[in-house]
């Protein structure tokens, strides 16, 4: 048996011999704490997955049934929405339930081995993986980005509206994103058309290679996280817990299949990485997350001052940013260069928050502000008090960000990238539940019960207001949709702070390293 035992006399995380993947998943199953919940989670999630078909997006794929099949839509039944959402609701709250039993442990001495947090995700990935593409279209629109490019268009400028009106790729994309150039880097782009190439430009063939790159990103991030919390000898079930077996990644990264699942995984590998020592391989993973979606070079840049070392100065950490940071930009430059599609990704970055999002505070607050300025008799147009609005989000991020960079004080020095791509999300100019994905996978290896706790709070808000197919609440409550949000965030962080947030527990306080006994500049 092999034990892991923390620098700071914190409980040991006790891993037990090795076990295969059938001994990891009976393993919740038999241990006394885990059963229940375990039992739980599984059947909202198949409840989920079963339900959410009869409304899924047309055309969606499942690994069960033929690829060539069509499958009839139900429509948005009430009463099948409810019973798939109680579904997530039991989903949600056996994890809560898990990550208490895992918290407890802990705080025992008696850790939960590694095996049985990694054997509850694969129980509760499974069914969505089997199942079909749930709570998004984004899948379809991937797709038809990668056949557009195939066809030797650019969808940056272009869209997938060129593709024509009969084409089987542009039938799926959702009308809302028909017309809209893609957002998304090139490295994605690239993925994207290899895919349209090789499924022989079969619509439902490419969605499928999507849905198991988000799986198996996934399973490379559970890797990850496993070497990293190890290394910094925090309790690696929580960390899987939190990050992995965290319902908001089972319904929009394994079923959803958004590339933020590819994006997570290369940042962690990029940490993981940089924890070994290999500093420019681990910044060419996360400029490769950046060729996917821009706010990933936060990585990049956090790598360079954190490479510096602990007790560096700052302008030794200022020079160690600005080489990184070029180094990483000649990465995304070169996948632009050699993947052939050139730098027309960075002006279609605009089109990100075109459409709405009643979710993103920035644009929340646009809607707002136009609101009170009508009521009081100055008639602006909206557009242009949501683009005031957007640029200061966009303004407070980047504030906060190097505030949070220049801080870092962190035992597990990541824990402040987490912070600072939650914030980047948060003030974006839109946001939607799988935006958080890699901030909360990152933030995950802190040990902080606080954070923790605000990594629960806002994945249960994140779940409950997304359908199975795709469409969001906050669209059909009318005038009261830029408002539910905020205020299910406001009484949600009241009841943390309130409720939840330790008081005086010593886990809350910052337990950092000190330089003599760093490993290295990551800690």
């Amino acid at each position: 048996m092999s034990t892991s035992t923390t620098t700071s006399g914190s409980p040991q995380s006790t891993d037990g011999p090795r076990t295969g993947p059938l001994q990891a998943i009976r393993a919740p199953f038999v241990d006394p704490d885990l059963r229940t919940p375990a039992v739980v989670g599984l059947v909202g999630a198949v409840v989920t997955v079963v339900a959410g078909t009869l409304i899924r997006p047309g055309g969606a794929p499942t690994l069960v049934y033929p690829l060539s099949g069509r499958f009839v839509i139900w429509g948005d039944r009430t009463l099948v929405v409810l019973v798939s959402l109680c579904g997530v609701g039991a989903l949600l709250a056996a994890w809560v339930s898990v990550f208490k039993a895992v918290r407890r442990r802990y705080h025992d001495h008696r850790p939960v081995p590694t095996a049985t947090s990694v054997g509850l995700w694969l129980v509760w990935a499974l069914p969505f993986a089997l199942g079909p593409a749930l709570f998004s279209r984004d899948i379809f629109s991937y797709a038809g980005q990668g056949e557009t490019v195939a066809q030797g268009f650019d969808p940056s400028t272009l869209g997938v509206r060129v593709l024509g009106p009969s084409n089987e790729f542009l039938a799926l994309v959702d009308p809302v994103w028909r017309g809209t150039p893609c957002p998304y880097g090139p490295f994605w782009l690239w993925i994207s058309s290899t895919f349209a190439n090789l499924s022989g430009h079969q619509p439902l063939v490419a969605v499928l290679m999507f849905r198991i790159l988000a799986f198996a990103s996934v399973a490379v991030s559970v890797w990850c996280l496993v070497r990293l919390a190890r290394h910094y000898g925090g309790d690696v079930a929580t960390v899987v817990v939190l990050a992995v077996c965290n319902p908001i990644v089972m319904l929009h990264a394994v079923s959803g299949a958004h590339n933020e699942a590819l994006m997570m995984a290369l940042i962690l590998v990029g940490m993981v990485l940089a924890v070994e020592g290999h500093l420019v391989p681990a910044v060419v993973a996360c400029a490769l997350a950046a060729a996917i979606k821009i706010p990933a070079f936060a990585a990049v840049i956090f790598l360079g001052w954190a490479a510096a070392g602990p007790g560096a100065t700052f302008l030794r950490r200022v020079w160690s940013t600005a080489w990184v940071s070029a180094l990483g930009g000649a990465v995304v430059a070169v996948v632009s260069v050699v993947s052939g599609l050139g730098f027309g990704w960075i002006g279609a970055l605009q089109s990100a928050g075109g459409a709405r999002s009643l979710v993103a505070p920035a644009r929340v607050a646009g809607i707002a502000a136009a609101d009170l300025l009508s009521w009081v008799g100055i008639d602006l147009y909206d557009a242009d008090v949501k683009r005031v609005t957007t640029l200061l989000g966009l303004g407070l991020a980047a504030a906060l960000s190097v505030l949070i960079l220049v801080r870092t004080k962190d035992r597990v020095p990541f824990v402040s990238l987490g912070l600072a791509l939650l914030v980047v999300s948060l003030l974006g100019p839109a946001l939607y539940p799988w935006y958080v994905l890699p901030a909360f996978a990152v933030m995950a290896l802190t040990l902080r019960e606080s954070r923790m706790w605000l990594i629960v709070v806002l994945s249960v808000i994140g779940c409950i207001i997304t359908f199975p197919s795709g469409t969001t609440a906050l669209y059909r409550v009318g005038g009261l949709g830029p408002w539910i949000v905020p205020t299910i965030v406001v009484v949600g962080l009241v009841y943390w702070y309130r409720t939840l947030r330790p008081r005086g527990d010593a886990a809350d306080e910052p337990a950092d390293l000190e330089p003599s006994t760093a490993p290295g500049p990551f800690g």
